[in-house]
């Protein structure tokens, strides 16, 4: 008999979105909870005894928060009795110059409504709103000091389970839960070889852009990396300046009186210069053997916001278009042919296929299938992915994964709360996973893709570094920025790295931090005025200029959790490590990241510590 897991592969390899929808979102939903219940229990917190101190806190910070309603009526009535004095002393000065002015009646009238103003508010003040204000802000901050040791209470009934969380469980709870989804600790030279070597993955390598955040993994052994990338493009910025002028003339009028008219006009003028842009950019990149000749590109539609009679509309008018293309195609030689399944040609699109057996060969009436079923899927992200096939390489663009939190950081997860922190717990990791797997899902909707299995690739015996370019520069991005940027820089840096070295199982790596410094500028642009005369417009604009820092680190792996490794690092095997190389430090995938001296040759042995 088949188990739940197996049943969840096999329904994964044949229809990834009822995979999803039956087995997967509820099994890693339960795994979660499981990890978590576990490490509760690890912890030993007291959970109804942090519910009660959490509720007992809530409970004071809403009185708080009602007494904090209660000032602020206090405060608006003191605010309108100082209004009422001081109109009251306004009157009464108003009052006494009248009767310097022998105004008599007015005087007197004026004088006794002023002090008749000061002294009700006065009194009012002093009798009512200012005992009642000292006596709720009293009231108040005896609240809130009770609610703060409440806090601090719940926070210190929380410490254990707190220093429990790690910040690279979301990997262990997928493998556990996905088996197919082979997920990697980091990005490792081996999987680069493999990547470069049998797909040319690193030949469109960017030197405008650094790297955030690096997954990679395989589906049955067939290699994926996702990425995510701050990129950077010179674009241009429009500048708008402006002035006023003003002239006069003069005519006669219908009376014969010479008549002297003003006038005024906005004088603008606009400058175009270069300006640094830059954004995220997030992508999936598969490689597989399957059609290695096709080369193809979709873009999202979003389909799954059409109504059935709006799709259907769609599919007709597409349909007219791919028969008329195909025709033409025909008559000139060409070699494009319609599926015979117009709703996925218009739906899924890639009618820039350039290899019609190929293309056929991939998508077969069950990939058709699949990939309109997620296409039009109005639960999951839908129709918001651009796949683009080149040769054995393929890409996914998704909208939802722009959005994605690929971080992994422990501290997260901590909360004074342990209902708050399992909330957390379980909102980033399914999240996380939902994302990685419609990022995939494209992919594993095409079943040849996963019948496909890579050919045997010989590695080499000896890599001359450690780490892989990707995950030097997610290394030194996870880092203090401060590190590397330029004193001078007002822009992002693009954080570049630069192999020098192998020292041991360490690397000794440059990095070089490109960005740009901003001086303001005026340019002077001529515009005709109305009054006849040319005009200089001042345009303040901002000159951007290259400015970029160099620095040198180490990277060894530790192989610790984030958690253990800073356990060691405070009191533990590295301290002494940690003393003479924690002034500017990043940890990740297991991997340490230290600023050294450009000469350092300490560091793999300073942190090589014996068990």
């Amino acid at each position: 008999m088949m188990s739940e897991n197996e049943r969840g592969t096999d329904d994964l390899l044949l229809e990834p979105l009822s995979a999803y929808k039956n087995h997967y979102e509820q099994a890693f939903r339960e795994n979660c909870n499981r990890y978590f219940d576990g490490l509760a229990e690890q912890s030993g917190v007291n959970a109804e005894e942090n519910r009660r101190t959490v509720s007992a806190y809530q409970a004071e910070m809403r009185k708080a928060a009602r007494l904090g309603e209660r000032l602020s009526r206090y405060r608006g009535l003191k605010g309108f009795l100082i209004f009422l004095m001081v109109l009251g002393a306004i009157l009464a000065v108003s009052g006494a110059l009248a009767l310097v002015g022998k105004n008599l009646i007015a005087g007197i009238a004026l004088l006794l409504s002023g002090i008749a103003l000061v002294a009700v508010g006065a009194s009012v003040y002093a009798a009512k709103i200012k005992p009642l204000l000292k006596q709720t802000e009293e009231k108040q901050r005896k609240l809130q000091q009770k609610a703060d040791e409440l806090l601090q209470e719940a926070w210190k009934q929380m410490q254990p389970l707190n220093e429990l969380f790690e910040g690279d469980v979301t990997k262990k709870l997928i493998r556990e839960t996905a088996p197919l989804l082979k997920l990697d600790d980091y990005f490792d030279v081996r999987r680069y070889d493999y990547l470069n070597g049998k797909y040319g993955y690193g030949k469109y390598d960017d030197p405008d852009a650094s790297t955030l955040g690096v997954l990679t993994g395989e589906i049955v052994g067939n290699p994926f990396v996702e990425d995510r990338e701050l990129i950077h493009r010179m674009g241009v910025q429009t500048y708008t300046g402006s002035i006023v002028i003003h002239w006069t003339t003069t005519h006669t009028d219908s009376k014969g009186n010479r008549v002297t008219d003003h006038h005024s006009q906005t004088l603008t003028a606009s400058v175009t210069k270069p300006k640094p842009f830059y954004h995220a950019e997030t992508r999936l990149i598969y490689g597989n053997e399957a059609a290695p000749d096709l080369h193809f590109t979709r873009r999202p539609a979003h389909a799954e916001d059409l109504s059935e009679k709006e799709r259907a509309r769609k599919v007709k008018a597409g349909g007219k278009k791919i028969r008329k293309r195909q025709k033409e195609a025909m008559e000139a030689g060409g070699g494009f042919t319609g599926m015979g399944n117009e709703e996925f040609d218009v739906l899924f699109g890639a009618l820039d296929r350039d290899n019609e057996v190929q293309f056929r060969l991939l998508f077969t009436p069950l990939a058709q299938k699949n990939l309109l079923a997620l296409i039009k899927d109005e639960e999951g992200y839908g129709d918001d992915f651009r796949m683009e096939k080149d040769g054995c390489l393929n890409y996914i663009f998704s909208e939802h994964s722009a959005q994605w939190d690929m971080r992994e950081n422990r501290t997260r997860y901590r909360s004074y709360s342990i209902d708050d922190a399992r909330a957390k717990f379980l909102d980033f990791n399914e999240r996380y996973f939902r994302s990685l797997y419609f990022d995939l899902a494209p992919l594993l909707s095409i079943p040849l893709y996963q019948q496909q299995k890579p050919r045997e690739y010989i590695y080499q015996e000896n890599y001359p570094r450690m780490f892989t370019r990707k995950e030097t520069e997610f290394a030194v991005n996870n880092m203090d920025v401060s590190c590397f940027a330029p004193l001078t820089a007002a822009t992002a840096c693009i954080l570049k790295t630069n192999f020098l070295s192998r020292d041991g199982k360490s690397d000794r790596v440059r990095v070089t931090a490109n960005a740009y410094e901003a001086f303001d500028r005026v340019d002077y642009v001529s515009r005709m005025g109305g009054d006849g005369y040319m005009h200089e417009v001042p345009v303040h604009w901002v000159e951007y200029l290259p400015v970029s820092e160099t620095r040198v680190v180490k990277m060894k792996e530790i192989g610790l959790s984030d958690r253990d490794f800073l356990s060691a690092a405070k009191g533990g095997k590295y301290q002494a490590a940690m003393q003479k190389y924690g002034g500017g430090f990043g940890y990740g995938h297991g991997i340490l990241c230290c600023v050294v001296d450009e000469d350092d040759t300490d560091f793999d042995a300073v942190w090589t510590a014996e068990d």
